[in-house]
């Protein structure tokens, strides 16, 4: 008051005595008036080796919203007690240093003395959702050399929602530089807010709420958070005293990461191996049909699928009887023919007449209005419990079923168009807590299979930082049967597992939303051996799909579904010739990679490394390595080049330094370089590291 008085004049703002000030003048104001005085509150906690969490916050905050660990956890290393960071102040932790040279301004470097990053943090100014504020946060690079950033979730591949159908599809470059991104997730966008810089460090936006990320050419990024309780939430980590602040250690990023956010479990020893799934198994019968003619043909199978549409109602949290009638005998068949592991699918949503609409209701679990029903609120632990407790464990985990497929987790249906509301939670409204909404419906099914003693494993089409701990297989969503979509895909999973999410998946096939042809077509058929061939290589082999075919299985006895089930999309729905090299797919990914994905799921649970690894990752001082977006290294061994182009007879290649064995005959070849490799439809370019 005494600064205001002294220093600035009512005549000079043109306000007069009696004007009740909004607080973002008042705040102009101070920081006009009083340069040297603190507007806004700085809390640094250290987090993890080499790490700091940083709180901003009007000082002082009346947000209670920082408490929330949202994207973290201390289940892997237990934070320190905060401080604060004042103007001309400075923390270090391990090998991170930060300081505050002005109030708005924080730089961030390594206790070696390599600079990170500048970070400018704006002002709170009135947000568009009442009662809430918003600010962003810029970093700019603090050195001359270029800075590559990578990571940032699956996105931007296609146009928002629906059916990825007659749109355009593109192939969304590896390094994030000159992108933009929105933050709150919806249909075909899961945003993951975490960034990796070759300069050396790794930026968590822990803020799960709408607004945007713009990289920068040079590798500054501009955050954007449209709604907070007057908070912004961040988290910055960097390497190793004695390491250099390059790729060559990007590994320790990610290991501190994965420290921060959570491990992923091991993946599945089921899920290894091939996933067959078609758009719906309508019965029991069906299901154990096909499970028989997988044994009879003598082709390894690990998860079998029910896709979604198996209750009568979203919301029964039970599949109809007259189709299903018991899920243990429908497990326990699949068990023994296949020795696999069945799924079934969900929708976070009660219908009216479901069952369960009542009870759900009743005990405050159900939110935006969606598809004719409520959206399910699991944000609140009793709410997680009570439907664990009282509906998915006695009705499916009880009766063998102990790996589920959670569909339309990215917000499709929530309001306007496919995820553009968001969800209002038990947190607050969607523009300011939206993308915590997913983790906690994972963190629903994820948490009861653990208290099980059982490792889950959820396969899920949107997921948040720090999902990964709860088991995660996220897939690309509903994609068209195309080779353009083909093409699209194949950075999708790195892109995924730069953002901490390892275990990745596409519909192999397309799932037939839009563009698809039918199975005996010449396109196809060589669609189909292409993706399967991408598939193969992929962290989990997974196909599935709407075919435009007829539905191959007729209604039987009192099991009438509301929803067909598309065409077949078994290995023998595609001629002869076709099975034949289906098949040879599914057994080589049994007898030649499933202990190479065993190990790499050790390696990834120990020390949160990524499956699938843009070539930089295995060579980061080849400067050719840098800028190729249709190959990437399955793991440290295998260098993958899909075949994306219909007819394609031959693809150029990028072989990073060494030697190279062709994974199929064998031929070697030696790096770096490019090479012209010829791509019959029963090969393609897969390598060996030697």
């Amino acid at each position: 008051e005494m600064c205001i008085r002294d220093r600035v004049s009512t005549q000079s703002t043109g306000v007069s005595a009696s004007t009740p000030m909004r607080p973002q003048l008042l705040l102009l104001l101070l920081s006009i008036a009083c340069p040297t005085m603190a507007i806004l509150n700085v809390t640094v906690v250290p987090w993890c080796d080499n790490s700091f969490r940083v709180i901003v916050s009007l000082a002082p905050s009346r947000s209670t919203g920082a408490m929330v660990n949202r994207a973290l956890t201390d289940a892997n290393c237990q934070p320190q007690p905060g401080s604060s960071v004042r103007v001309g102040q400075s923390l270090t932790h391990g090998n991170m240093m930060l300081s505050r040279p002005s109030d708005q301004t924080l730089s961030l470097a390594t206790a070696d003395g390599d600079k990170l990053m500048d970070a400018f943090i704006s002002q709170f100014v009135e947000s568009s959702t009442p009662g809430f504020m918003a600010a962003n946060l810029t970093t700019t690079p603090t050195t001359s050399q270029h800075q590559r950033i990578f990571g940032l979730g699956q996105g931007n591949w296609t146009a928002e929602g629906g059916c990825a159908a007659n749109t355009p599809q593109w192939v969304v470059p590896l390094t994030r530089n000159g992108q933009r991104l929105k933050l709150q997730q919806r249909k075909f966008h899961v945003t993951i807010p975490f960034a990796y810089s070759t300069a050396g460090y790794g930026l968590l936006w822990n803020m799960p709420g709408a607004g945007d990320i713009s990289v920068q050419t040079d590798g500054g990024m501009h955050w954007t958070a449209e709604a907070t309780e007057s908070v912004l939430d961040f988290w910055v980590t960097t390497v190793q005293q004695g390491s250099e602040p390059t790729p060559k250690n990007a590994a320790q990023i990610y290991k501190a990461y994965a420290d921060a956010t959570g491990h992923a479990p091991l993946l599945l020893e089921d899920a290894s191996i091939f996933w067959q799934s078609r758009n719906r198994y309508k019965s029991s019968l069906i299901a154990l049909s096909v499970a028989d003619k997988y044994r009879s043909l003598g082709l390894p199978v690990g998860v079998l699928v029910m896709d979604y549409k198996n209750q009568v109602h979203d919301g029964d949290f039970a599949p109809d009887a007259s189709c299903y009638p018991s899920v243990r005998n429908l497990s326990d068949g699949v068990r023994a023919k296949l020795n696999a592991t069945t799924v079934f699918s969900f929708w976070p949503e009660a219908l009216s007449d479901s069952g369960e609409y009542s009870q759900l209701q009743e005990n405050n679990c159900l939110i935006n209005s969606d598809l004719g029903g409520r959206a399910i609120d699991p944000t609140t632990k009793h709410c997680r419990d009570f439907i664990w407790s009282q509906f998915l464990k006695p009705r499916y985990f009880d009766q063998g079923v102990t790996s589920y497929w959670l569909d339309e987790t990215d917000g499709e249906g929530t309001g306007i168009g496919d995820g553009d509301h968001g969800y209002d939670t038990s947190y607050g409204p969607a523009a300011a807590w939206s993308n915590l909404w997913v983790n906690d419906w994972l963190a629903l099914f994820a948490d009861g299979v653990t208290s099980e003693n059982k490792v889950p494993m959820l396969l899920t089409r949107g997921v948040w930082a720090g999902g990964q701990r709860h088991g995660v297989v996220l897939w690309s969503s509903d994609i068209e049967s195309s080779f353009e979509e083909l093409a699209a895909q194949v950075p999708l999973g790195v892109h995924a597992s730069l953002s901490g999410i390892p275990w990745w998946t596409s519909d192999v096939g397309g799932y037939g939303c839009g563009f698809s042809e039918v199975n005996n077509s010449p396109y196809m058929r060589e669609l189909i051996v292409r993706w399967y061939q991408f598939g193969l290589f992929c962290p989990v082999f997974r196909t599935h799909g709407c075919r435009k075919d007829p539905d191959p299985d007729p209604d039987v006895g009192t099991c009438h579904p509301a929803q067909h089930s598309c065409g077949p999309n078994e290995v023998w729905s595609y001629g002869n010739q076709t099975q034949v090299l289906l098949s040879n797919y599914i057994q080589t990914r049994l007898t030649r990679l499933k202990p190479y994905i065993q190990q790499l799921s050790v390696n990834v649970s120990a020390t949160g490394v990524p499956t699938m690894r843009p070539l930089w990752w295995e060579f980061p001082d080849d400067s050719g390595a840098y800028d190729v977006n249709d190959q990437y290294m399955l793991g440290p061994d295998y260098l993958v080049a899909p075949v994306t182009i219909q007819g394609q007879k031959s693809k150029t290649v990028y072989f990073p330094p060494g030697k190279w064995e062709h994974f199929f005959t064998g031929d070697m070849v030696s790096g770096p370089g490019t090479k012209d490799i010829q791509t019959p439809l029963d090969n393609f370019p897969v390598y060996k590291r030697r």
